[in-house]
């Protein structure tokens, strides 16, 4: 049996070759005799040839023996060559590849191609979550963890962590323990989950086009005291500002335009769409054009030495609050 599992979300990737891990030591081998992972944890090298061998070899006083062989397809250079040997393969052996390419470049390959002929070949691919699905998984692991979670408390959870599992699994740890057996309020994520500065940039835009400007200095501000360096809080408003001109450009052409057709046009995920398309509104586009152009002629300040990156930042804001 040939076990492929690979895709976006590396965290469900991971968790899904540990539970495949935990099952066969569960199984058919509690004390880890036939179980045999790659690359080498000592040398960190990923041999195929060793692997294939591995891959080849009987079970010792068991009926079945596991091999985990990680990125074996970017490792190998002779992919062909050695996907052809995949056939022999015997039954005993329950294979597990885990691929952390990006899917596209992965079913590119020709180890892709050919386990899709296998006939004892599984696929398990992981692509990352949103939406109602992403809602539920976060339903689902709190309770897992032994608790309940408010429906406005998941949707700021959602908010500051956006679909980071790895983030969200900790803060799922951290707020089930904080709530110690009652429900997981809104109150509690506001306090304990801080949000990245992707999520925060929002709230700063949200507060440049109602023109808040206290609450602007004081969202800056936080950025600063924990720790972002101004030339990060300068990259990601950039990026900002060519996303809402972007979906403000679109809004011009199209004025009924979804936040499908904005993430679709603009290459941006749902969530960043959705921000963008409501953000986009509060500004004209010819505002957004100008601090575009303002924000070139910086960063070519900033890369020249001419500007500081923090007065950058404070000029850019204060272009926008004009």
């Amino acid at each position: 049996m040939i076990i492929l599992v690979y895709g976006d979300d590396s965290f469900r990737v991971q968790e899904k070759v540990e539970s495949l891990r935990t099952a066969f030591k569960t199984k058919f081998d509690p004390a880890g005799i036939n179980l045999s992972v790659f690359p080498d944890v000592k040398t960190g090298k990923m041999d195929p040839n060793e692997v294939m061998r591995s891959a080849m070899s009987f079970p010792f006083l068991a009926e079945k023996r596991m091999v985990i062989a990680r990125d074996l397809a970017a490792s190998n250079k002779k992919d062909l060559v050695w996907a052809e040997s995949l056939d022999k393969i015997p039954a005993s052996t329950i294979f597990v590849l885990w691929e952390t390419l990006e899917p596209r470049e992965l079913e590119r390959k020709p180890l892709f191609k050919k386990l899709q002929t296998v006939a004892e070949a599984h696929f398990y691919p992981f692509p990352k979550i949103e939406g109602a699905a992403l809602a539920k998984w976060i339903s689902e692991r709190v309770v897992e963890r032994g608790g309940t979670i408010a429906p406005d408390a998941l949707r700021a959870l959602i908010e500051r962590a956006e679909n980071d599992l790895w983030q969200i699994d900790g803060e799922i740890q951290k707020l089930v323990a904080y709530a110690d057996g009652g429900q997981i309020i809104k109150e509690m994520v506001e306090k304990l989950v801080r949000a990245s500065f992707d999520s925060n940039v929002f709230a700063l835009m949200d507060a440049v086009s109602a023109r808040r400007t206290a609450e602007v200095i004081k969202l800056l501000d936080e950025e600063r005291a924990s720790g972002a360096a101004d030339g990060y809080i300068f990259s990601m408003l950039l990026r900002q500002i060519r996303i809402l001109l972007g979906a403000s450009l679109l809004l011009e052409n199209n004025p009924r335009a979804t936040k499908d057709d904005v993430a679709s046009e603009l290459d941006i995920h749902p969530f960043v769409a959705t921000k963008a398309l409501q953000q986009a509104r509060n500004f004209k586009p010819e505002v957004l054009k100008k601090v575009h152009g303002f924000l070139y002629e910086l960063d070519l300040g900033i890369k020249s030495g001419k500007w500081p990156d923090k007065i950058a930042v404070d000029l850019v804001v204060v272009s926008l609050l004009a």
